[in-house]
């Protein structure tokens, strides 16, 4: 494969410059002058690769140019065109009373291999088969400066002012078979414009219109009025030029040769996006709008670290074509006949960049050349000057974010009814919706809080179910305690019996009363014992179940801490949580100053000291008691009853407290319920909270038939069969609950009824019994996944008024496409293949030629298809051309199996059949005609000015 071009690029075009040899210019017309004309030529803006050399009626002074640039200068010149300039005869305009000429401009395709010759025929058989005639009397003479000389009265300016060639026989030439196809015509636009001065020829001004392929202003500042004004009358384009006669336009430094100077003078703006050839220059009539841009800067400026410069394959058995395939910054097409490569280059394209999944899921033996080549590999190249290998390992893809999408995925999205409505496409198109780093931020946050509601309501869940639990043990532990009021009615009946006993023994009243006292404060210290025991108990394993939590928390708050990039917020951040670590450390502190070894305290505490206090008072009331009874035997009855006494005024106290204790916990579960359902509902407000702000990402101004709506979804496909898992199957209670009865997978959530409907399943779970699990199942998990998440932010596609799931499966894979465009925020290349799959012509016509046409100003695009309509509709900037050796009955002797070219749609070469090579026996054009089918029709239709050669 030869070196070729990125197709169609941006380059600058003058095709206005006059030479020292025309008749009309403002150049020292001596060897000096010539130099310095030619130095001016060489130090053209860098931008400026294609100009046309005028001259009035001859073409000497591009013969000129031509013999310095086989000398080898103006190497900085991709094309000269020649261009005549003549003047029309029989149509002038009014300005001020004055006659102002019409100048048309005819530019000729030259081929510069053979350069004598096309001169030679230029001035044989067009000039000099052009009649003259003065405008005061006739003449057979044949146009020639010195015929022009003579008239002038021995003066060639004279002649060139007072005669003026008849335009008929200019125009009969043009459109002779042996011109018609090799000239390319311009007017100056204000001569032209003012013919709606005269009145007389004002019906002549669209028939000229229609003639030509351009305009030309040297005015830039009017630019953009002037071509409004100029597509009142069809869409042609209005070229800036300079018209440059002179010196005084352009930058000459003949005395500063070795100082690189930027151009004052010169600022032609005319940017022309083609091949620098007559067949590129053609295409500003067949895409006027797309084609030409007047402006200072280089259009269509994309970032070069986001464009694939060039790919290139390496293989040691000669597989592939080791040359670079070069790719426009545009749109790039791969066509050929089947099992070409096209598909291959694509991947491999996707695979060295490291895309997407999709990549890997089509990787398969046929893909695999490693396997058959030890060397082969694979090289992308980036506009910026990077490159990256397939098979050589890096930290990351050079050109990140590229997007991948492979043959019949847009139809596999598109197809399947369930993929319309949800499940992939719906994650297709958050991804799209989160490839915005703001947004893709703002989802992560929500999934933070979504992710925190789940372990709250898991919390939530627990916490309900182990406050159910210690209901259950305390009413167990109520019920071994007996009767309260038996027990009641024993205390009493035995604090009488006592009291007889102690009457018995002849003790006073006063000395009863002093013994009950002592014996009620005895009572109260064993008591107060036991409370502390408990309370202990309590105390010391809620603050064990502190310190474990608070350390996890202090370690989750030290990695996001480290993570804070920014010093005011992370000190601000830390600031919030200083008092963490103290309240951990007085956590740990309590834990060994309260710690207890055989059943006793190891160091001395308040609670300790408290005990202390007890047991030294219980003793100190039981020496106190005792001289009260001196009879043993009453002594022992009486010590025997108390015993009884005590015994069941604790089981009393315990009952009290065990009911008061339950009490609390009933009220805490029904708090607890609540918030179980507060924090649902908080849940569900997330998900409209996400979706308003995204709203805005979902904007598509551009596309105005395409709209994405987003709304809170639940999942009743998955609810509805989460609660058959957990259920026995005999006793599922779909009748009595919609939520378990609904057909559609997504369904709105209606918070009133359908709450309800969850409570009532948690009551028929929890609380009833009545709905029957299966064996495997627990209250507890039944609970968790009653109430488990399952929301989804559901974003429907709507285009032309159709919804996602009422397209045909054409449509829908277009309207995957718009999205995958569309709402990328990455301007990172995107890699389609075939993307017209399951499309109709009118569709590829109306809406995906459109498209393509419209997203490749705003990134690179890389496609496949084997549609004339997406390679020349489209106006594709470069065309690439595979061919696989023995896959059809076209021979070639190219040394690879597979061989690519490339180049823009407007290189053309007819086929040469002596050229064995096959890729480079003709023109993109003509390969273009051969390999798609309708190619030529395409291009005819395309081509309304000039017929397909």
């Amino acid at each position: 494969m030869s070196k070729s071009s990125s197709g169609s690029e941006w380059r600058k075009w003058d095709l206005h410059i006059h030479t020292p040899f025309s008749i009309k210019q403002n150049y020292p017309n001596t060897d000096k002058g010539w130099a310095k004309f030619i130095n001016a030529l060489e130090n053209l803006p860098k931008e400026v690769d294609v100009i046309g050399i005028t001259d009035y009626y001859f073409i000497d002074g591009y013969k000129k140019v031509m013999e310095y640039k086989k000398q080898g200068r103006l190497s900085n010149l991709v094309k000269i065109f020649p261009i005549l300039e003549f003047r029309i005869d029989t149509f002038g305009s009014s300005n001020e009373n004055k006659l102002q000429k019409i100048n048309l401009h005819i530019l000729f395709d030259i081929d510069e291999s053979k350069l004598s010759e096309e001169i030679k025929k230029i001035e044989d058989e067009f000039i000099g088969l052009i009649p003259i005639s003065s405008l005061d009397r006739f003449k057979t003479k044949m146009l020639s400066k010195e015929n022009l000389t003579v008239e002038g009265g021995d003066n060639l300016s004279n002649g060139f002012e007072s005669l003026v060639p008849p335009t008929n026989k200019v125009f009969e030439l043009i459109d002779s078979t042996q011109w018609s196809n090799n000239t390319f015509l311009f007017l100056g636009y204000k001569e032209w414009s003012n013919l709606e001065k005269n009145q007389q020829v004002k019906p002549i001004k669209q028939e000229l219109f229609d003639r030509v392929g351009a305009f030309f202003s040297n005015n830039s500042d009017n630019i953009e009025n002037n071509q409004s004004w100029l597509n009142q009358y069809g869409n042609k384009r209005l070229l800036h030029s300079l018209d440059i006669h002179g010196f005084d336009l352009l930058d000459t430094y003949e005395f500063n040769e070795n100082q690189k100077l930027a151009p004052q003078k010169y600022h032609c703006n005319t940017w022309v996006k083609a091949d620098p050839t007559f067949e590129g220059l053609k295409q500003i009539v067949f895409e006027p709008n797309d084609r030409v841009m007047i402006q200072s800067s280089r259009p269509d400026y994309k970032e070069e670290k986001l464009i694939i410069d060039e790919v290139r394959y390496y293989s040691a058995d000669n597989s592939f074509s080791s040359n670079p395939i070069k790719l426009n910054q545009n749109l790039n097409v791969i066509i050929g006949g089947k099992s070409s490569g096209k598909s291959i280059l694509l991947y491999h394209i996707a695979k060295t960049l490291e895309t997407n999944d999709e990549v890997t899921s089509i990787a398969n033996d046929k893909y695999n050349f490693r396997s058959k080549d030890l060397f082969f590999d694979f090289e992308v190249k980036s506009f910026s000057g990077v490159s990256q290998k397939m098979h050589q390992s890096s930290e990351n893809s050079i050109i990140p974010n590229s997007k991948y999408i492979p043959q019949n995925y847009l139809s596999q999205l598109a197809e399947p009814k369930d993929n319309k409505k949800g499940g992939e496409l719906l994650r297709y198109v958050r991804g799209l919706l989160l490839e915005d780093d703001s947004y893709k931020q703002k989802y992560r946050e929500f999934l933070d809080k979504v992710k925190l509601n789940d372990r709250k309501r898991d919390e939530i869940i627990d916490n309900y179910f182990s406050i159910k639990e210690t209901i259950a043990e305390k009413g167990r532990e109520l019920k071994l305690q007996g009767n309260e009021e038996v027990l009641i009615k024993s205390v009493e009946s035995n604090k009488l019996r006592v009291a007889d006993l102690k009457k018995g023994m002849g003790l006073s009243a006063q000395d009863v009363e002093l013994y009950n006292l002592k014996k009620t404060q005895l009572e109260k210290i064993k008591s107060d014992r036991s409370k502390i025991a408990n309370d202990f108990k309590e105390a010391r394993s809620f603050n064990e179940e502190s310190y474990e939590s608070l350390v996890d928390l202090l370690k989750r708050k030290d990695l996001i801490s480290n993570s804070i990039l920014t010093e005011v917020i992370r000190k601000e951040f830390t600031d919030q949580y200083k008092n963490l670590s103290e309240t951990i450390q007085g956590l740990k502190n309590w834990k060994q100053v309260h710690e207890i070894s055989e059943g006793k305290f190891k160091n001395l505490n308040s609670i300790n000291t408290l005990l202390v206090k007890l047991n030294e008072d219980e003793i100190r009331l039981e020496k106190e008691i005792e001289p009260f009874i001196k009879d043993e035997k009453v002594k022992k009855e009486i010590a025997d009853i108390e015993k009884i006494i005590s015994a069941d005024g604790s089981k009393i106290l315990l009952i009290e407290k065990l009911k008061k204790e339950i009490q609390l916990h009933i009220e805490e579960l029904a708090k607890e319920k609540r918030k179980l359902f507060e924090n649902y509902l908080i849940n569900f407000s997330e998900y409209g909270v996400i979706i308003e702000a995204l709203k805005s990402r979902t904007q598509l101004p551009e596309e105005n038939n395409l709209e994405i709506e987003g709304s809170v979804k639940f999942n009743a496909y998955k609810f509805r069969n989460s609660l058959l898992d957990v259920s026995d199957g005999r006793s599922f209670p779909s009748e009595a609950y919609n939520l378990l009865q609904e057909k559609e997978n997504l369904i709105l959530f209606d918070q009133e009824n359908h709450l309800i409907q969850l409570k009532g399943l948690f009551t028929s779970i929890v609380e009833e019994g009545t709905y029957n699990l299966s064996s495997k199942s627990n209250v507890k998990s039944a609970v968790k996944i009653l109430l488990s998440d399952y929301f989804v932010d559901y974003w429907e596609t709507i285009y032309d008024g159709d919804k996602m799931e009422e397209m045909s499966t054409g449509k829908a894979s277009f309207v995957i496409l718009m999205l995958i465009i569309g709402l990328s925020s990455s301007k990172a290349p995107i890699l389609i293949d075939q993307p017209e799959d399951n499309l109709d012509n009118r569709s590829i016509t109306k809406d995906l030629v459109k498209y393509l046409r419209d997203k490749k100003l705003e990134r690179q695009i890389i496609l496949v298809t084997h549609n004339p309509n997406v390679v020349v509709n489209a106006d594709a900037e470069n065309i690439i051309v595979a061919h696989q050796k023995g896959q059809n009955d076209k021979e070639t002797s190219s040394d690879y199996t597979f061989d690519y070219i490339n180049g823009a749609i407007e290189n053309s070469k007819n086929h040469d059949v002596n050229e064995l090579d096959l890729l480079k026996s003709m023109g993109i054009r003509e390969h273009i005609a051969d390999i798609v089918e309708g190619g030529k029709v395409a291009f005819q239709k395309r081509e309304e000015k000039y017929g397909f050669n």
